[in-house]
């Protein structure tokens, strides 16, 4: 039997076609959506700010230095939350302060905070 006669019994020829094509067009959008995705959260994570205690210094009963390291993008400003605890971790010192833009990516920061009475702890708790 000739391909001709199976194609017109069956009709096998030209669908095969079609789909072959429809599949290669879905293939196609889901590769490059896939990239955009993943293009978009590799920049979201290039801005991300992260921080590490360092170290602190109680003074006295009245002030606590706070050192900690800030990661962020090279001159982008900063906000951060840095709080002393006492032993049974209540805030006794709280103080915000801005990391000013510079072109290291990583920066450490030292910071003397004023404290309601004796602090056992100093940390940073967020930066935005």
């Amino acid at each position: 039997m000739s391909e001709n006669l199976l194609e017109k019994r069956y009709g096998v020829g030209t669908t095969h076609k079609k789909d072959r094509v429809f599949a290669i067009a879905i293939g196609s959008l889901a590769l490059v959506a896939f990239l955009v995705w993943a293009l978009i959260f590799t920049i979201d994570d290039a801005q991300k700010i992260s921080t590490r205690d360092v170290g602190f210094t109680v003074n006295n009963e009245f002030s606590t230095e706070v050192v900690f390291e800030v990661t962020r993008e090279p001159g982008q400003k900063v906000m951060c939350d840095v709080q002393v605890l006492s032993q049974s971790y209540a805030v006794v010192g709280f103080k915000t302060i801005a990391v000013e833009p510079s072109g290291n990516r990583s920066v450490v920061v030292s910071t003397v905070v004023n404290t309601t009475e004796l602090g056992t702890t100093g940390l940073v708790d967020s930066c935005r």
